[in-house]
């Protein structure tokens, strides 16, 4: 099973994502964020990863159940 990084977009949602490093096949990477489409929002979006302690349970409980593709 692929492990999942909570990310949030430029827009601020927050969403489940496969972040390996150095490997990108669904998304265009710039340093430590990404271009990819937002599952919530539907369009390409800057994205970062985000820290879990950064977010309050029920963020990361909503962000760990919304996942976008299984491709890294």
């Amino acid at each position: 099973m692929p492990d999942y990084t909570v990310v949030q977009c430029s827009q601020g949602h927050y969403f489940s994502t496969i972040w390996i490093p150095f490997v990108s096949l669904k998304a265009i990477r710039l340093g430590d964020r990404r271009v990819q489409k937002c599952p919530v929002c539907h369009r390409f979006r800057s994205v970062a990863r985000v820290s879990a302690d950064q977010l309050t349970a029920e963020e990361l409980r909503a962000a760990q159940e919304l996942k976008d593709s299984r491709l890294p």
